[in-house]
């Protein structure tokens, strides 16, 4: 469906969340919300992101079968959320990975439910959900936990690649939630010295800090026009930067993070501060593609 908001559906309890959360999203948005599930090739089971199988054989099921029953439970998730909202269904006799793909070639969003992040460490999206966020051309949202509403739309900004598609999106979600918007950039102080065992100068360390905040403050001054209704904090940090958005998204709503999709030479790259964001944020994560 075109310019919509999509969300697979597997009936475990994460898809289920990522239903109320992309219905809550699609609502304020004012788009459609599309709700898919995959039964797989050959009649086999499909399987979205983290979340149960979702047995059945092809579109043609009885009303009862499983992905059938998937898909009605989440329209009355979806409809406790957004009554009243525009609501579509489809099951695709496809692999879950191609079906998500192919429904967001046209879509607004994506949104995939993820587990939490147990003792034992690992890809807890599951491969089907790390290879759509990696050839995905629209934004996905991965929802694990979900906050308490008015939080702040968390962004992390990269001024040394493109990041327009990531503040469109960040600021755009946070007009549609009327909340404001934290911008998170680290800064390294790595290229001031020619070797790592130099001794920092304090003038030229709080130099190169206050140029980091004059460049982001530039940068983002042209969305703070476009957006004039949105606050906007800047957030500087010296040093790693996963640690430091992990800590920005503690009290926001929403974390925006982006992925090249070019100039790489493994196409399936994520990248380690979106993969930390994905599997240890305590909000719900967006990976935006950009150039």
């Amino acid at each position: 469906m075109s310019n919509a908001v999509v969300v697979g559906v597997d009936g475990s309890d994460e898809s289920m969340e990522a239903t109320r959360w992309a219905a809550s999203e699609a609502a304020a948005r004012n788009l459609p919300l599309h709700l898919l599930a995959a039964v797989g090739r050959r009649g086999g089971p499909g399987r979205l992101g983290a979340g149960a199988e979702a047995a059945g054989t092809t579109g043609g099921d009885a009303p009862e079968s499983p992905p059938r029953h998937h898909l009605r439970t989440a329209v009355r998730h979806a409809q406790e959320v957004a009554p009243g909202h525009e609501i579509h269904e489809e099951m695709v006799g496809d692999g879950p990975a191609r079906a998500l793909l192919q429904a967001t070639e046209n879509a607004a969003l994506l949104v995939l439910g993820s587990r939490a992040l147990g003792p034992v460490s690992g890809f807890v999206l599951g491969s089907v959900g790390l290879s759509v966020i990696a050839h995905a051309t629209t934004p996905v949202v991965i929802v694990r936990h979900t906050g308490d509403g008015g939080g702040p739309v968390a962004v992390g900004v990269d001024l040394q690649h493109t990041y327009g598609p990531v503040l469109d999106f960040a600021f755009e979600a946070a007009e549609c939630r009327g909340t404001g918007v934290t911008i998170a950039h680290a800064w390294s102080p790595r290229a001031l010295y020619s070797y790592p065992s130099a001794l920092p100068d304090p003038a030229s360390m709080m130099r190169t800090e206050n140029h980091a905040e004059y460049e982001l403050s530039k940068a983002i001054a042209p969305w703070q026009r476009r957006f004039p209704r949105v606050p906007v904090e800047g957030q500087l940090a010296m040093g790693a930067t996963s640690p430091f958005l992990l800590d920005c998204a503690k009290q926001a709503d929403l974390l925006v993070v982006g992925r090249r999709v070019r100039g790489h030479p493994f196409p399936t790259r994520i990248g380690p501060v979106t993969h930390a964001a994905l599997h240890h944020a305590p909000c719900p994560v967006a990976v935006v593609p950009h150039p």
